[in-house]
């Protein structure tokens, strides 16, 4: 049994995925000069190393929100309820690190797991920054 239709099949959801994250660049995030893609440039990336680029940009601007809705957080809690959440968010880093390797994984060797890599990291990103915010809401 060969791999291959997996891996098609991979492509085309990383793809579609893509097609609709990139969309989602100029309706979620404020442009600014340090984000090297515009919603444009994205909404027109044909290559696989123009998506990378975009991807690239949505990862580090999730990333930011991550690292703003830890710190709000972190300012909310008493000191028991903070090395909680650091020992948490150790824990969650380390897991979303090694799901997005396994993740890319499945297209070991293509071009298209750079891609999946970063897709997915930034997937569970904006996840996770979903949840410090719905924690500190409570």
């Amino acid at each position: 049994m060969t791999m291959f239709p997996h891996r098609l099949v991979l492509a085309r959801l990383v793809l579609i995925l893509m097609l609709m994250s990139i969309t989602a660049i100029g309706a979620a995030s404020p442009q600014s000069s340090s984000t090297p893609a515009s919603a444009n440039d994205c909404k027109d990336a044909a290559t696989t190393s123009a998506m990378r680029v975009c991807e690239n940009a949505r990862y580090d601007f999730a990333q930011r929100e991550l690292n703003a809705a830890y710190q709000s957080l972190l300012q909310h809690l008493d000191s028991g309820q903070k090395q909680k959440l650091r020992v948490a968010q150790g824990a969650w880093v380390r897991f979303r690190d090694a799901n997005a390797a396994f993740e890319s994984s499945l297209a070991q060797g293509g071009t298209l797991a750079p891609l999946i890599r970063i897709g997915s990291l930034t997937e569970m990103t904006r996840a996770r920054v979903s949840e410090l915010k719905k924690a500190n809401l409570q």
